[in-house]
């Protein structure tokens, strides 16, 4: 196409949304992991709810991880503590991606 020509595109062509989660400034696969596997082993972040710890599971399941078995969750030392946890939580909200997890996360923070 030319010059002047009024089929021309106006602008290239945007390939934002092909762009990777971490490039756009969403959090990534490890660090999700990693702060859902934490959360899943603070029982007194995530106390007894069921439908959260579920959504929890599912998620890090989802992610290609391994949850925490039951026996394993407070293991000596392997957990951070509840404060610097739910820090992360509240750090890693603006940059999670997926909405509905988003919530679920959210409902612990504001408890």
């Amino acid at each position: 196409m030319e010059e002047g020509d009024p089929d021309a595109p106006s602008s290239p062509v945007c390939y934002a949304a092909e762009a990777d989660d971490l490039y756009m400034g969403y959090a990534g696969r490890d660090e999700i992991l990693v702060l859902l596997t934490d959360l899943l082993r603070r029982e007194d972040v995530v106390g007894r709810d069921e439908a959260v710890r579920a959504v929890l599971t599912e998620e890090i399941r989802r992610l290609g991880g391994t949850p925490p078995e039951p026996g394993d969750l407070q293991a000596a030392g392997a957990v951070p503590a509840a404060d610097v946890v739910l820090r992360r939580l509240v750090d890693l909200l603006p940059r999670l991606r997926d909405d509905g997890l988003h919530a679920v996360l959210r409902r612990l923070v504001d408890r």
